[in-house]
C-alpha cells in the first residue's frame, strides 16, 4: 500500500505502523520488526534518497522499541515536492505470506494514528 499526503500537507508524521523494534532507520526510511517476525518497512517518499536527509526528522533510532502509532521520522511534504519528488509514502509488509494479509480499500483518506491494516492472530 501506499499513502499520498494532501498536496498543502505541511510536516507530515510517519508513525510505526507495528508495534515492534526499529530494526533499519534511514531519515527518508524505517523498519519496523514486529515480535511475531514480520516486518513493514515504511520508506517516505520516492527516491529521496537523493535528498539525503534535509527535509526529514528523526524522532526515533535503530533498535527502539516502539508501539504503534509512535512517531518515528517526519517529512517536510512542500520541501519534497519543491525538489522535484513525490512524497508518496508506500508502507510494504515484509516476511509475511500473501495470504495472511488482509486486503487494502483503495483511496482511502487515511490521517496519522489510523489503522492502515491488520494481521489475523497466528499469521
Amino acid at each position: 500500500m501506499a499513502v499520498d499526503p494532501d498536496l498543502d500537507a505541511g510536516v507530515l508524521d510517519a508513525v510505526a505502523p507495528v508495534e515492534g523494534r526499529l530494526l533499519k532507520v534511514h531519515p527518508h526510511a524505517f523498519i519496523v520488526l514486529h515480535p511475531s517476525g514480520r516486518g513493514v518497512l515504511v520508506h517516505l517518499g520516492i527516491d529521496t534518497v537523493k535528498l539525503e536527509g534535509a527535509p526529514f526528522t528523526l524522532h526515533a533510532a535503530e533498535g527502539d522499541q516502539v508501539a504503534a502509532g509512535d512517531r518515528v521520522v517526519s517529512m517536510d511534504v512542500a520541501a519534497v515536492r519543491a525538489a522535484g519528488m513525490s512524497p508518496v509514502t508506500p508502507v510494504v509488509v515484509m516476511d509475511a505470506r500473501a495470504e495472511t494479509v488482509p486486503p487494502v480499500e483503495s483511496g482511502a483518506a487515511v490521517a496519522t494514528g489510523d489503522v492502515l491494516f491488520t494481521w489475523p492472530a497466528g499469521s
